[in-house]
C-alpha cells in the first residue's frame, strides 16, 4: 500500500477525522462548563476522562452513522494517531502536576498539548488542514499562557469552538467527497 493510498483509507474510515474532532469539541465544552461551575481541577478531570472517550465514540460514529469500514490492519500510517496521542497524554499528565502551583496554566498547556498532537494528523490523513487546526489550538494556549487575563473559561471555550468548526468542516467535506464517488 502506498502512503497516499494509506492516507486515503484513513480519511475514508474516519470521515476525514471530523467526527473525532467534534467529539473532542464536546469534551472541551463539558470541561468549560465544569470549570465555570466547580473550578479548574474538576474541569481538568472532566477533560482528561472525557478525552479517553474521544476515539471510541468517534469510531462508533464513523461505523454506525457513516457506515465506514475500519482501516485495514496493514495500513502503514494507522498507528501515527495513537503515537501522537501517547505524547499528548504524557504532556497532559505533566500538566496535572502543575495544578497546585499554576492552575491558570493548566488549560493553556492542555490546549498546546492537544494542538501539537494535531500536527501529526496532517501526515496521518494527508491533509494540511490539520496544520491550521494545530496552529490555532497551540496559539490559543500560548497566548493564554503569556496573558493570563484571557481567563480559563475563555481558553476552554475557544478550543471547543475551533474544534467544532474544524470537525464540522472536515466531516462535511469528506462526506461530500464520499457521496460523489
Amino acid at each position: 500500500m502506498t502512503a497516499i493510498a494509506a492516507q486515503h483509507e484513513i480519511r475514508r474510515a474516519y470521515v476525514g477525522g471530523g467526527p473525532g474532532i467534534i467529539v473532542s469539541a464536546l469534551v472541551w465544552a463539558i470541561a468549560a462548563y465544569c470549570v465555570s461551575q466547580w473550578g479548574i481541577r474538576i474541569g481538568f478531570i472532566a477533560l482528561f476522562i472525557g478525552g479517553m472517550t474521544i476515539f471510541p465514540l468517534a469510531q462508533l460514529i464513523c461505523r454506525i452513522v457513516f457506515a465506514r469500514p475500519a482501516p485495514s490492519s496493514g495500513n502503514p500510517v494507522a498507528m501515527l494517531g495513537l503515537e501522537s496521542t501517547i505524547a499528548m497524554i504524557a504532556l497532559l499528565g505533566a500538566t496535572w502536576l502543575l495544578l497546585p502551583f499554576r492552575p491558570e496554566a493548566v488549560f493553556p498547556l492542555a490546549a498546546i498539548a492537544v494542538g501539537t498532537h494535531y500536527f501529526a494528523f496532517a501526515t496521518l490523513y494527508g491533509d494540511r488542514t490539520y496544520w491550521v487546526i494545530a496552529a490555532l489550538l497551540t496559539a490559543i494556549g500560548a497566548v493564554a499562557l503569556f496573558e493570563p487575563a484571557v481567563g480559563t473559561v475563555a481558553v476552554v471555550i475557544a478550543v471547543a469552538l475551533v474544534e467544532l468548526a474544524a470537525g464540522l468542516y472536515l466531516t462535511a467535506r469528506e462526506h461530500s467527497r464520499a457521496a460523489a464517488l
